[in-house]
C-alpha cells in the first residue's frame, strides 16, 4: 500500500475510452456511501491545457497574470493554479490540506501508487509493460499468469469488485489510523 502524507492513494489506469472515469465515479460513490471522505485527481491526457470557463472573473484574474485564482460560492471552491511542470505529488500536497481519507487518481500511468487497470481487449495487455504496482485488473478476458499476484474482475462482476475495493479501502484506513496512534 502506498500513501501520501498518511492518506491512501489508489490509481485507475487504462487506455483512452477504457471506462476509467465511469469506474472512478462509481468508486467515489461506493466509498462516500460508506462514510469515507474521498478526493479525486484526473490527469488530462488529451494534450494541452484543461478546459477553463472563459469570461469569468477568475479567468480574467489568471489571464492578468495571477498564478493562483479561485472562486468560492455556497461552499464550492474552484481553484486554478498555473505552474509550468506539475508532478502528481505536487497536486497531492494540495489535497493533503483538505482532511480527506482517500485519494483516487485517474491516469498518471507511470506513478508509483497501487493501480487498478482497465483493459478493453487483448491488445491492451501491453499496458503492463508501462506500469508498476498493479493490484487489480478489470478485463473482459482472463489474465493468465497474473492471478496469484493480481485480483481479476470481469466487467460483469462489478459487485465483487466493489466488495474487494471497499475491503482494500477499509484495510488501508485501518493501517493508517493504527500508524497515527503508534
Amino acid at each position: 500500500m502506498r500513501v501520501f502524507k498518511g492518506v491512501p492513494v489508489i490509481q485507475v489506469v487504462g487506455y483512452k475510452n477504457s471506462g476509467k472515469t465511469s469506474l472512478v465515479c462509481r468508486m467515489i460513490e461506493w466509498a462516500t456511501s460508506s462514510g469515507i471522505s474521498v478526493s479525486s485527481c484526473k490527469h488530462h491526457g488529451h494534450g494541452g491545457t484543461p478546459d477553463v470557463v472563459e469570461d469569468t472573473d477568475s479567468f480574467f484574474h489568471q489571464r492578468a497574470g495571477a498564478k493562483i485564482s479561485s472562486v468560492e460560492g455556497d461552499g464550492m471552491l474552484q481553484l486554478s493554479i498555473s505552474k509550468p511542470d506539475w508532478q502528481l505529488d505536487d497536486i497531492l500536497s494540495i489535497y493533503s490540506y483538505m482532511k480527506t481519507e482517500l485519494i483516487i487518481v485517474e491516469g498518471y500511468k507511470r506513478e508509483r501508487y497501487p493501480k487498478i487497470v482497465l483493459l478493453r481487449h487483448q491488445g491492451d495487455h501491453r499496458l503492463f509493460q508501462e506500469i508498476e504496482n498493479v493490484m487489480a485488473v478489470i478485463a473482459p478476458f482472463p489474465i493468465e499468469g497474473q492471478k496469484e499476484k493480481i485480483a481479476y474482475f470481469s466487467p460483469d462482476g462489478m459487485k465483487e469488485f466493489e466488495e474487494w475495493y471497499l475491503s482494500w479501502v477499509q484495510s488501508s484506513l485501518k493501517k493508517e489510523r493504527g500508524a497515527e496512534d503508534a
